[in-house]
C-alpha cells in the first residue's frame, strides 16, 4: 500500500493515527493481522476529516465498529481502517434517544432504562456498537432495531451530513439500506416509549443471563457464525449439531462444544483455523443436507479468492 503523504495526515491529531495496528485487539474473536493505517476519530469533524483523506488518496477503507461480527484475515487489512468506537455520546430528549455511531449497544440500553424508556431492552447483552447494529439490522428475542429506529444521520459520498428517515420496507432479516450505501453512519435516533424501570431491568437481566447460558461469552467469538434461515426447518446450531460437527477442533479454533453455531478462539486461534471450520460446516451442510449455510460474520481483510471460493458452492 502506498501510504498517505504525511502532510495529508497532518490535519488529524497524532492520537488519531496509527500504522500497522494489529486487528486482534479490535475484534471479539481476538484474531486478525495488522491494518496498514488505523484512524480513530473522536469528533464529527475528525471523522469527516478521515473520510476526506481516504477519498482524496483513493485508498480502500473499512469502517469498524465494535469488531463483534467480523473475522479479519491473518494478513490483516490493506488500506485504511476507520474505527468509530471513540464516537459514543448519547442524549435523550422527549422519548427520542440519539446516540453517536460508536456508542455500545449496552450503553444505549442502559441509558434508555435510566430514563424509563422501553423498546431496546431486547438488545441488552449484544456486543458491538449501535451504528453496527443499525447497519446489520440487529435482531434477537423477536425484535429488530428497525422496529424502533426513527432516523439515521450519515456522512455521504460528498462528505455532507444527510438524514435518512426509517423506511420499514428497506429493512429485512440482517438487512438494512445502509449496506448498499457508500456512506458512514454518524448518528442514530430511536423512538422509544415510556416503560417501568424495574420491568426494563428485569428484561435486560434475563436477556444477558440467556446469552451467558448459551455460551456467548465463554470464549472469544463473534456470536452466531451463520444466519438462521426459516426455510431450513431448524436453527443453524441444531443443523450443525445434527451433522456431528459440534466440538470439532481446528488448530486453536473450535465449533463450541456447547453450541453448534458459535465458533470460538479457544487457544490462540488464527483466522485460517476459523475459516477451515466455516468451510467444513458449509461443505458438509451442502453435501449432506443440500443446505446452503450463509455466514453472518463478515470475512474482512486480505483474503485470497481461492480461500473463499467454497462460499459460492
Amino acid at each position: 500500500m502506498t501510504r498517505m503523504q504525511q502532510h495529508d495526515l497532518a490535519e488529524l491529531p497524532s492520537e488519531v493515527v496509527r500504522y500497522d495496528e494489529p486487528m486482534a485487539g479490535h475484534t471479539s474473536f481476538q484474531i486478525g493481522g495488522p491494518a496498514d493505517l488505523f484512524l480513530a476519530p473522536r469528533t464529527y469533524e475528525e471523522l469527516q476529516g478521515c473520510l476526506r483523506l481516504v477519498q482524496k488518496s483513493g485508498l480502500p477503507y473499512f469502517l469498524l465498529g465494535g469488531g463483534t461480527n467480523i473475522l479479519v484475515s491473518d494478513r490483516g487489512i490493506r488500506g485504511v481502517v476507520i474505527s468509530t468506537t471513540e464516537l459514543k455520546a448519547i442524549r435523550v430528549t422527549e422519548g427520542i434517544l440519539t446516540a453517536q455511531t460508536g456508542a455500545t449497544v449496552e450503553s444505549v440500553c442502559e441509558a434508555a432504562e435510566k430514563h424509563g424508556l422501553a423498546g431496546v431492552e431486547f438488545l441488552y447483552g449484544m456486543p458491538g456498537t449501535i451504528g453496527g447494529a443499525v447497519w446489520m439490522n440487529a435482531r434477537c428475542y423477536g425484535g429488530s432495531i428497525s422496529d424502533v429506529l426513527q432516523r439515521v444521520k450519515v456522512i455521504d459520498s460528498s462528505l455532507k451530513r444527510v438524514t435518512v428517515a426509517n423506511d420499514p420496507a428497506l429493512f429485512g432479516y440482517k438487512r438494512s439500506p445502509f449496506q448498499q450505501m457508500r456512506s458512514c453512519i454518524w448518528e442514530v435516533s430511536l423512538k422509544l416509549e415510556e416503560g417501568d424501570r424495574d420491568s426494563l431491568r428485569q428484561a435486560m437481566a434475563q436477556n444477558l443471563a440467556d446469552r451467558k447460558e448459551k455460551g456467548h461469552f465463554t470464549a472469544p467469538s463473534a456470536g452466531s457464525l451463520f444466519k438462521n434461515n426459516r426455510e431450513f426447518g431448524a436453527p443453524t446450531g441444531k443443523i450443525i449439531d445434527d451433522l456431528g460437527l459440534r466440538g470439532t477442533v481446528a488448530g486453536g479454533a473450535a465449533i463450541a462444544p456447547y453450541h453448534g453455531n458459535i465458533f470460538i478462539n479457544q487457544d490462540n486461534a488464527t483466522a485460517k483455523d476459523v475459516l477451515s471450520l466455516i468451510r467444513l460446516a458449509v461443505e458438509t451442510a451442502w453435501h449432506e443436507k443440500n443446505i446452503r449455510l450463509e455466514p453472518e460474520v463478515r470475512l474482512v481483510g486480505d483474503w485470497a479468492a481461492e480461500e473463499l471460493a467454497f462460499l459460492t458452492l
